[in-house]
């Protein structure tokens, strides 16, 4: 079974609308470990956090889109603080 998902980093300006910063593409399964909702948002803000740090996003507002194929798996908002030091 294949478990290629892309994950969008988009930006939120000012007025609302996303700007994409950053694509993805992941082998993955965690979205399916366990099933619902709670869980996919969960993973996907950790997936997030894991590689805003490592890209060096600057702080701000992100929507984070998780596709597998032209599905939607999920959408979350993160407000991206990075550590400092």
């Amino acid at each position: 079974m294949d478990h290629l998902h892309r994950i969008e980093y988009h930006r939120r300006r000012p007025d609302g609308a996303l700007d994409l910063e950053h694509v993805e593409e992941v082998t993955d399964l965690g979205w399916y470990i366990r099933k619902g909702d709670e869980r996919r948002c969960r993973y996907t803000i950790e997936c997030a956090r894991d590689f805003m740090a490592r890209a060096g996003t600057k702080e701000g507002l992100c929507a984070i889109s998780v596709w597998r194929d032209k599905e939607r798996v999920c959408t979350v908002a993160v407000d991206w603080r990075p550590l400092k030091g």
